[in-house]
């Protein structure tokens, strides 16, 4: 096996392990064989993906590559809400479509979208667009307000500000700068070794990170892994509540997304199935008060001593618990995973008494 590491990935970021994600799921996608994820030992841990052919070379033209098909003008993320404007059909979160007509259209565009990307067995792009969500027709508050956000991931972070959406402001102008690069340049962002920002031109306050991590400037290749990292949280839609994000706890508008930490080398697979597990959820919520994670305040603590041997069983050394904070004004707050808090299996967890 050959180790290709992603030394400048601090464990305590989020962008980190999206990275590591998103970075496997194209390697996977792209037909690298044996594909495998794992952490470096020792105190300062890194992410590491693990292939038999996984050179720095290899891997940035295949993420290179990866960017290229999707900056093509009829790739998905190209697509148009309508003709004549720029938001992009398939991003969860647009403004507001006030009538029956403009749901119906909508639904039928991304349909078509969704038929062809299953007739070319494109299950990366579908993976990432389920995971996603969908503008919310279904949901309604108390007034008959409809609640289009409802049917976003709640990794899906893209401010709001001015119209913006995820896929437009996000995904086509990363898939352009990527695409634009060499592999020797797309490998050594990715390593840390040459940051360039190039859809933030390197400014300070650069919202690349797209809330995964603080702002600042953000290797465009290391940000469009993390951004297809998201494909391997899929959602649960719900009629009457926002969509249930694997790998978030807690309330919509905040909570807390929580991520592993395991020895050995894990497949794609067995890594999806842990991070959509209850186990993990539990784990991350203990010694969390109910009010925090939207219950009753005089509910009883979960109780995370059953999940944490579930975990210890399966190589997860621990759980990073990163809490999500609102920044900017109430109409387009911009949410952001603050630096993580590591949990321990082999240690018992504390229970806060009730608040």
């Amino acid at each position: 096996m050959t180790d290709f590491v992603l030394p400048h990935a601090d464990p305590y970021t989020m962008l980190s392990h999206m990275a590591l994600y998103g970075l496997a799921a194209i390697a996977e996608d792209a037909g690298l064989d044996d594909v495998r994820l794992s952490w470096t030992p020792g105190m300062n841990s890194r992410p590491v993906l693990s292939a038999p052919e996984a050179t720095p070379e290899t891997i940035g033209e295949i993420v290179r590559r990866h960017a290229a098909r999707h900056d093509d003008p009829d790739a998905w993320p190209s697509r148009h809400l309508r003709d004549g404007e720029q938001r992009a059909l398939m991003s969860p979160r647009i403004s507001v479509i006030t009538t029956g007509d403009g749901w119906q259209s909508l639904q039928q565009r991304r349909h078509a979208v969704l038929d062809q990307l299953t007739r070319a067995r494109a299950l990366l792009d579908l993976r990432l667009i389920a995971a996603l969500g969908e503008p919310a027709y279904w949901s309604r508050n108390g007034k008959g307000d409809r609640l289009q956000d409802d049917g976003a991931s709640r990794l899906e972070m893209q401010p709001r500000n001015q119209g913006s959406e995820f896929v437009g402001n996000r995904l086509r102008p990363l898939a352009a700068a990527v695409a634009a690069r060499t592999a020797e340049v797309v490998a050594d962002g990715l390593a840390g070794r040459r940051v360039r920002d190039e859809i933030a031109k390197d400014k300070p306050d650069s919202r690349t990170p797209t809330g995964f991590a603080a702002p600042g400037p953000t290797d465009n290749a290391l940000a469009w892994c993390a951004l297809w990292g998201i494909s391997q949280f899929p959602i649960a839609q719900r009629v009457n509540a926002t969509a249930t994000t694997s790998g978030h706890i807690g309330r919509a508008t905040g909570g807390w997304f929580c991520v592993p930490v395991w020895t050995g080398r894990w497949r794609t697979a067995r890594h999806r199935t842990v991070l959509a597990s209850g186990q993990l959820a539990r784990f991350a919520a203990a010694g969390l008060p109910p009010k925090a994670l939207g219950k009753p305040p005089d509910s009883e603590p979960v109780d995370g001593e059953p999940a944490r041997g579930w975990l210890a069983a399966r190589g997860v050394t621990a759980v990073i618990r990163f809490p999500v904070q609102r920044f900017g004004s109430d109409s387009a707050p911009e949410r952001r995973a603050m630096r993580g808090e590591l949990l321990k299996t082999d240690k018992p967890l504390v229970v806060r008494t009730r608040r």
